[in-house]
């Protein structure tokens, strides 16, 4: 909060005493600092957001339907555009979210229409949709491969009691003969 200090020049009669109209000025409220008077550059009331809102994701531009940025409720992307949290503007007033734009696309696709990216692109997107925090998409991709692979890998392996990735297991024998290897855990 800003508090401007200061008085008026002495206004006191010459009797020394004080008018009414001094006694009241001595007990001004403070004005409520706006955002410049406070030395910051965040407005203090709700942002408000335009129907079509212009984007600059990391520096790839992209441009979309308010509505479709809040489909999901539970997303980041829906209270980031709620009117909530204040969300900065570049230079051609297009709202400035400081992440990689290489695959937002793909993310947009699915808020506007249910797309899902190429199978190439799974694992990028994916990270996409955990930071945004768009849950039906997250669940969607979980059944594409590759991710649904690398799930059922994980599956498998967690039911390997020592398996590290690395190395011998504890307790693992390893048996070697003429023309013949063979490993075999005691477990």
């Amino acid at each position: 909060m800003v508090v401007v200090t200061g008085r008026e020049p002495d206004s006191r009669r010459p009797d020394g005493a004080m008018s009414s109209s001094d006694a009241e000025d001595d007990f001004l409220e403070p004005a409520t600092p706006t955002a410049t008077q406070a030395g910051h550059s965040l407005p203090l009331l709700p942002q408000e957001f335009p129907e079509v809102v212009p984007l600059n994701i990391g520096g790839a531009h992209f441009t979309t339907r308010l509505s479709t940025l809040r489909r999901y409720e539970d997303t980041m992307l829906a209270a980031m555009f709620s009117g909530r949290h204040y969300i900065p503007t570049d230079a051609e007033g297009r709202y400035f979210i400081d992440r990689d734009g290489a695959h937002f696309g793909d993310v947009l696709n699915f808020l506007r229409s249910g797309d899902l990216p190429p199978r190439e692109r799974v694992r990028a997107v994916y990270k996409e949709a955990q930071y945004y925090a768009i849950g039906p998409l997250l669940e969607q991709l979980e059944n594409m491969q590759p991710l649904k692979g690398e799930k059922v890998r994980q599956a498998f392996l967690g039911l390997m009691p020592y398996y590290k990735g690395e190395g011998p297991r504890p307790g693992a024998v390893e048996m070697r003969g003429e023309g013949c290897e063979a490993s075999v855990s005691v477990g």
